[in-house]
C-alpha cells in the first residue's frame, strides 16, 4: 500500500501589472513616398529647425552605416561630415537629436 502523498495550498499567483505600450501609427502616405524614393534611387529631404538637410535614398547610404554603433554615428553617417556640422553648429540637445533623427527614420522608411 502506498502512502498518500501530502501538497501543500498553494497561493494564487499574483496579478502581472498590465503594460500599456503606446505606439504611433505610421503616416501612410510618409511611408509610401519613403518607399517610391528608395525604389527610384531619389534623394529625400528633411526639414529640421529651419533648415532642409538632403539624404540619399536608404540603399544608397554608405554602407558603413550598417556598423555604426548608435543613432549618433549613423545620422552622421547618412548626412555626411558638412550637413553634420552644420547641424551641430544649432548646439542640439538630445531631445532635439530624437526629434531629427524621428524624421529621418521617417522618410527613410524606418
Amino acid at each position: 500500500m502506498t502512502a498518500a502523498k501530502k501538497t501543500a495550498a498553494t497561493k494564487p499567483a499574483a496579478k502581472a501589472e498590465e503594460v500599456v505600450v503606446e505606439t504611433e501609427l505610421p503616416d501612410a502616405d510618409t511611408e509610401l513616398s519613403a518607399a517610391e524614393a528608395e525604389a527610384k534611387g531619389d534623394e529625400v529631404t528633411v526639414e529640421h529647425n529651419g533648415k532642409t538637410y538632403v539624404l540619399p535614398s536608404p540603399l544608397d547610404y554608405p554602407v558603413d552605416v550598417v556598423f555604426a554603433d548608435n543613432d549618433f554615428e549613423a545620422v552622421r553617417i547618412v548626412l555626411g561630415e558638412a550637413q553634420w556640422q552644420e547641424y551641430r553648429k544649432s548646439k542640439p540637445t538630445i531631445r532635439d537629436f530624437q526629434e531629427f533623427n524621428a524624421k529621418i527614420n521617417a522618410v527613410s522608411g524606418n
